[in-house]
């Protein structure tokens, strides 16, 4: 539980304050530990953030789908549930996503991290493709390429926080822009 706590609390303050103005010390002091108990966990403050990485899996239901994900034979089934994860990480964990950026921007280690996050996104793709293609489902040369840049955060924020669109129509029309783009 103190883990999530501390993660609960430097995801609030990161948000409020940012990532180079939220010191350790009032990370600690938010969650009622000590510093040491940050340190000892974590490593760092960079750490911490690494740390946001598996909680936001966790609060975006990541591990269900991919449950849901095992007895999925239908091409289309699989993208659309790329629209999902797309869809759920962004819409409940979005905050987390613009902190790794910015994070990202100014400290190598979370650089690293945030190319880690991307690695694990396109290996899921990779997956989800290869699995539609073992079931019959006949993809475009480069799907796995295409598909990355159709679930960037870019495409996402752009449609929803800039155009003005929900949730829902961001997955719709994720889900009939991957059917339509990637399989033949």
């Amino acid at each position: 539980m103190t883990l999530r706590t501390i993660l609960t609390a430097a995801r609030r303050l990161f948000a409020e304050h940012g990532y180079a103005r939220t010191p350790i010390r009032r990370n600690a002091q938010e969650a009622g530990v000590a510093p040491l108990t940050i340190y000892a966990h974590f490593g760092s403050k960079a750490g911490v953030l690494t740390g946001l990485v598996d909680l936001m899996d966790d609060e975006a239901g990541i591990p269900d789908l991919m449950t849901e994900s095992a007895g999925l034979t239908d091409p289309v089934a699989l993208l659309g549930l790329l629209a999902a994860v797309s869809r759920q990480v962004r819409e409940r964990c979005g905050d987390i996503v613009t902190m790794l950026s910015a994070g990202a921007a100014v400290d190598p280690a979370i650089a690293a991290t945030q190319a880690e996050v991307e690695r694990r996104n396109r290996f899921g793709v990779e997956m989800a493709i290869g699995r539609a293609m073992a079931h019959g489902g006949r993809v475009v040369p480069r799907a796995t390429d295409i598909a990355v840049a159709l679930l960037s955060v870019g495409v996402c924020f752009s449609l929803v926080r800039d155009s003005g669109w929900s949730y829902d129509d961001y997955e719709i029309w994720l889900t009939d822009t991957l059917v339509d783009t990637l399989l033949r």
